[in-house]
């Protein structure tokens, strides 16, 4: 490209004049910064890519918390479940073979119960199977020897074993281990879900 100046009436800024030649070629200097201007934008969109992707880590990263808690919060009410089957197992294998000894419930009773109008007026009920267990072992309690000794004890074959039912004319008070131990199941599971 050629500028040049002509002398004018009216005065003109400049004027420039094309020619119509075709553009010379790149000088090896010129090819060197078009090149680096290449390299530099190839540069540029890498560094992009690069934090485009640690962005995602870092969302990802994140994230990896609120995603281990909620696994955690799934595998502990399958333990919990897991934990809650065994015990059952474990309680009603006891209770089948009689291991589970109705004895201190039985202590309480005798020692707790409130009468009627009638001191002799309360009746224990036990499984068939826990009755001798029972009267034997009542044996080392001598806190409640006057209170064993005016009971009456009945085997109640619809009572499970370890289950013992208890009433005066006052009133009736039964116990389950089952039962219990299915209300401190829900107690758990209320507590693990909180």
């Amino acid at each position: 490209m050629t500028t040049s100046s002509v002398p004018l009436a009216a005065p003109l800024v400049g004027i420039r004049l094309h020619t119509r030649h075709a553009a010379a070629p790149a000088t090896p200097r010129l090819q060197q910064l078009l090149d680096l201007k290449d390299r530099e934008a190839r540069r540029e969109a890498a560094v992009a890519a690069v934090r485009d992707l640690a962005r995602g880590a870092q969302k990802a990263v994140e994230q990896i918390p609120s995603q281990v808690n909620q696994r955690l919060d799934e595998v502990a009410a399958i333990a919990v479940e897991l934990g809650l089957a065994l015990a059952n197992e474990l309680v009603g294998d006891a209770l089948a073979k009689g291991l589970v000894d109705p004895t201190p419930t039985v202590v309480r009773c005798l020692r707790d119960c409130v009468h009627g109008s009638d001191r002799g007026d309360l009746v224990v009920r036990l499984h068939p199977q826990d009755l001798p267990l029972v009267q034997t072992s009542l044996q080392q309690h001598p806190e409640v020897c006057d209170e064993a000794a005016a009971a009456r004890f009945v085997a109640d074959a619809t009572l499970p074993r370890g289950g013992v039912r208890a009433e005066t004319q006052a009133g009736r008070l039964h116990y389950d281990p089952r039962e219990v131990l299915a209300r401190i199941c829900d107690e758990v599971r209320r507590e693990a879900a909180s």
